[in-house]
């Protein structure tokens, strides 16, 4: 604990190092590469980046312990073209991906570095994991890959931004639609009347929705994120479509609004045709993004490990949340699984601002760092939490 203490300055450096390699969802190699040389230089022998530019070293056990994955993703909400220098206003750093995920990946080179210092041996496997495809139309590619390839991991901490003593023990699931309307088109003036409009309809659908009644409990969403239509103001929009999401811990809630949108979708196209006298506007609906989700019960034991670990080190436990991030992959496969944070307090997310203060981070460093041995085990100290897979 007090060699993780001590390396708090190398630890944000390395978090800001690491940030201003750009990252965007699908070009993460630049990032990827000097991770992986970043494990190495750090004590991994065992490091290699896979066909999709996932980076994953191994920090063998002694071979009487369950595999362990840690895992922070690569990936950034920003294009290529974003300014990714960091900058300081006092003890706030800021830097577009900064706490999400960069510090993440940091905290692990402080654990590997406290854990050669320290001599420590863990009876079982610890793979240090850097995903890719995170963020947005990446839909967890990353986890997925890794999490088929390496079937034996038994138990998972995964590393974002959030404020120590919490955990996430739960993950959404999440269903994203594309509905699109197709018409014929047409002069605004000459074929008024004769030609239904795609945005029309489009419309008519966002309404329903909009009035859509939505369970509380277990609370459910949904979010019309994009909406396009049309290419210019006098002409009867031949085409129009929406993206949208809905996300619940309750897998059945999702399906039901899905099949809701798809219903709403086609009155929406019957209505429009009906206004006009004509059948020739039709509508597709296209899923382009899914995650099963699931949750750890409050009562397993790698909670009770957590709540030991912040007691251990003063901090009273608190808040077992529901995210969206990796850890919906091994959770769908049954994967016992934990969304712990790095330390420090962080804001402004996927915004270009986004602030980091690494005040005393060496606290959340310390307690996801205590909770991941206490699920691995420490040779001659303690036996693993989890058993093998």
């Amino acid at each position: 604990m007090e060699l993780i203490k001590g390396d708090e300055a190398r630890f944000v450096k390395e978090s800001i190092q690491i940030s201003e390699i750009p990252a965007p969802t699908f070009q993460e190699a630049k990032r990827a590469q000097a991770f992986a040389a970043l494990l190495k230089a750090n004590g991994l022998t065992d490091v290699r980046i896979d066909s999709i530019n996932n980076v994953i070293g191994l920090r063998k056990g002694t071979g009487k312990g369950p595999a362990i994955a840690v895992v922070a993703h690569l990936d950034t909400v920003f294009d290529a073209k974003t300014d990714v220098e960091v900058k300081r206003k006092g003890s706030v750093l800021s830097g577009p991906g900064l706490a999400d995920d960069s510090a993440a990946l940091a905290s692990m080179l402080s654990w590997l570095r406290a854990m050669n210092q320290a001599k420590i041996a863990t009876p079982g496997d610890l793979y240090f994991v850097a995903t890719v495809g995170e963020e947005a139309a990446g839909d967890l590619r990353g986890a997925r890959k890794f999490f088929k390839d390496y079937s034996t991991i038994a138990g998972v901490v995964i590393l974002e931004p959030l404020q120590a003593p919490y955990a996430l023990i739960a993950q959404n699931a999440t269903l994203r639609l594309e509905v699109t309307f197709k018409g014929p088109g047409g002069h605004a003036y000459i074929d008024y009347g004769k030609v239904p409009s795609a945005v029309n309809a489009m419309g008519r659908l966002i309404a329903k929705m909009a009035d859509m009644s939505i369970p509380a409990q277990p609370l459910t969403t949904f979010n019309v994120g994009t909406a396009k239509g049309g290419d210019y103001v006098s002409k009867i929009a031949p085409s129009a479509s929406i993206q949208l999401e809905t996300r619940s811990v309750s897998r059945q809630n999702v399906e039901t609004i899905a099949r809701r949108v798809q219903v709403y979708a086609r009155q929406a196209v019957d209505e429009e045709n009906r206004r006009w006298g004509v059948k020739s506007l039709s509508m597709s609906v296209r899923e382009f993004a899914s995650r099963l989700g699931g949750m750890t019960p409050a009562d397993h034991p790698i909670v009770f490990a957590w709540m030991a670990a912040a007691q251990q080190l003063g901090m009273t436990p608190r808040g077992l949340g529901v995210g969206s991030t990796d850890g919906a992959i091994p959770l769908a496969a049954g994967i016992p699984t934990l969304v712990l944070g790095f330390g420090g307090t962080a804001g402004g997310f996927h915004a270009v601002d986004e602030t980091w203060n690494p005040t005393n981070a060496y606290k959340g460093v310390q307690l996801s760092f205590l909770t991941t041995l206490a699920m691995a085990g420490v040779e001659g100290v303690s036996q693993p939490t989890l058993a093998t897979r």
